[in-house]
């Protein structure tokens, strides 16, 4: 008995005044983990078995009833004034009536078990037999019931008997198999729920740990980026702004000289590609044909070397080019221009000034930038990945209430189905 409290203790939680009461009645909370093994309990009612053996002694008395009215059937006399054909036929009709009864009453003795199937295979067994029996020999008991009509009648209330015993029985078998079908499909539901409400929690537990780990990643951002803007306060962040800002204004001076170039270069555009077409089909020879392709494109570049050669080539070609007049005039204008005051030179020396403040300047900020850059990388990765995870927790929880109000509706309908078994309220407790 202690052992059984201990066990409706864990199972049911109930008050004080409550924990005296027996295991099978009604508790007010069932935890939804013991649902199924409180139905399998509920589900075994003995009081079943012992129906079924009360009916199994009902038809051992009446098959004592019957071989002894049998025997008084065997034994009767005819009366006297008997026409003979009905002696005969009677007579021969009570043999056979006598023998198919007791092959009928041989039936009758009851298994061992009184379980569900024993008795439903018992009742279908007797009801065959006794079905049989009254199809194949209602004749000849009509026969004998005209001989013996008394000890026929007797026989007849036996079967009568027998008939409501079994009728009984196939009810209690049927009311049986209903109510352990309500079982089945409360166990089911159970169990569906139990597991649905055990990946609930599994999901909840995932779903907290990714909140835990997206705050975790959103507070390191945050201090990543404290690190950045504290960096850019100091000494060092301001020194490296302002060497930023002037690494700009490098570039676009420089950008400004290499456009200035291109303009000193552009009146002679037409000259030079003429030159170079008529070396090409060997009308002319070029000593600075490289110079000159590059000086058309890349004045910056053609100018690391000497070009006062190629110029003074270009302007002794010039009469030659098949050009306009005034063409050739602001041709040669520029050629002078450009070999007398020399300004692709001054901006070429200008070019490559910037260009090495440029390198020096690249070079202190990417000694100076590596440490807030690493943080920066730090800051940048983990922004990645937040949206990501912010993305599969939203999923997550859209999940996680889709399979919450699936579980409201299993735990209302199993409740009605325990509620309908245990005929009385019952709340369920899914958290225990």
């Amino acid at each position: 008995m202690e052992m059984a409290l201990k066990w409706l203790k864990k199972i049911f939680q109930r008050d004080r005044s409550d924990e005296a009461r027996d295991e099978r009645e009604l508790p007010s909370t069932l935890a939804l983990s013991y649902v199924e093994e409180w139905l399998a309990d509920r589900s075994r009612e003995p009081e079943f078995e012992k129906r079924v053996r009360s009916f199994y002694s009902s038809i051992e008395r009446v098959a004592i009833d019957l071989d002894r009215d049998l025997k008084a059937l065997e034994e009767a006399e005819p009366g006297e004034e008997v026409p003979p054909r009905l002696l005969k036929a009677g007579t021969a009709a009570r043999e056979n009536v006598s023998r198919q009864m007791r092959i009928l009453s041989s039936k009758f003795a009851p298994p061992e078990g009184a379980d569900l199937e024993s008795a439903k295979e018992y009742h279908s067994a007797i009801l065959k037999q006794l079905q049989n029996t009254v199809q194949k020999f209602g004749r000849a008991q009509k026969y004998t019931a005209a001989l013996f009509p008394e000890e026929v009648e007797a026989v007849k209330s036996d079967l009568a008997i027998v008939n409501r015993h079994l009728q009984d029985l196939g009810d209690a078998v049927s009311e049986r198999e209903a109510r352990l079908g309500e079982f089945a499909e409360a166990t089911e539901l159970a169990k569906a729920a139990r597991e649905r409400n055990e990946k609930i929690g599994a999901v909840r537990a995932e779903l907290s740990e990714d909140e835990r780990v997206l705050a975790a990643m959103r507070e390191e951002e945050t201090v990543h980026q404290r690190e950045i803007e504290s960096w850019n306060r100091s000494e060092e962040g301001r020194r490296t702004l302002e060497e930023r800002r002037s690494l700009e204004e490098k570039l676009r001076e420089k950008d400004q000289i290499e456009m200035s170039m291109a303009d000193l270069v552009s009146p002679l555009t037409k000259a030079i590609s003429r030159v170079v077409k008529q070396d090409a089909s060997d009308r002319i020879t070029l000593q600075h044909r490289g110079v000159f392709e590059v000086l058309s494109t890349s004045p910056e570049r053609a100018l690391d070397g000497e070009i006062s050669g190629a110029l003074f080539e270009l302007r002794s070609m010039v009469d030659v080019l098949g050009l306009r007049d005034k063409k050739r005039e602001r041709i040669v204008e520029q050629i002078d221009h450009l070999l007398e005051e020399r300004p692709l030179e001054v901006l070429k020396a200008r070019h490559s000034a910037v260009t090495g403040e440029i390198e020096d300047l690249r070079r202190e900020l990417s000694k100076r930038g590596r440490e807030t850059a690493r943080i920066k990388d730090k800051r940048d990765l983990i922004r990645q990945k937040i949206p990501a995870l912010e993305s599969s927790i939203e999923v997550r929880r859209r999940n996680l209430a889709a399979m919450e109000e699936k579980l409201s509706g299993d735990l209302a309908d199993l409740k009605r189905r325990l509620e309908e078994i245990a005929g009385g309220r019952v709340e369920i407790d899914v958290g225990s």
